[in-house]
């Protein structure tokens, strides 16, 4: 009687893999170089250039604006303008309080 076993499936994997290289080649040198590119841009549009803290002595606070030095636009500023108000509105309260 013969023995029942299965059949021999061929190895599809070859014997040997090829070495890969541990040097990245000229696409992966280029992406890499056009990621550094592409993400300096990035910080280039997020980042303001020039950050400044100043006293508002009528309102008593320190106020720090974001600016961008090429258009001198305002980015962001803290505490903000109604919060300004507020504060020198407080602080007018106070003064006229104390000279009583």
């Amino acid at each position: 009687m013969d023995s029942i076993a299965p059949p021999k499936v061929p190895d599809l994997m070859p014997a040997r893999a090829p070495a890969l290289s541990s040097e990245p080649g000229p696409a992966a040198e280029a992406a890499k170089r056009r990621m550094a590119e592409h993400q300096a841009m990035l910080r280039a549009e997020v980042m303001p250039d020039k950050g400044t803290v100043q006293l508002d002595a009528d309102a008593q606070r320190f106020v720090h604006t974001l600016q961008d030095s090429t258009t001198s636009e305002t980015l962001r500023k803290y505490p903000s303008e109604s919060q300004l108000a507020y504060a020198r509105a407080v602080m007018a309260y106070l003064r006229a309080q104390s000279d009583r």
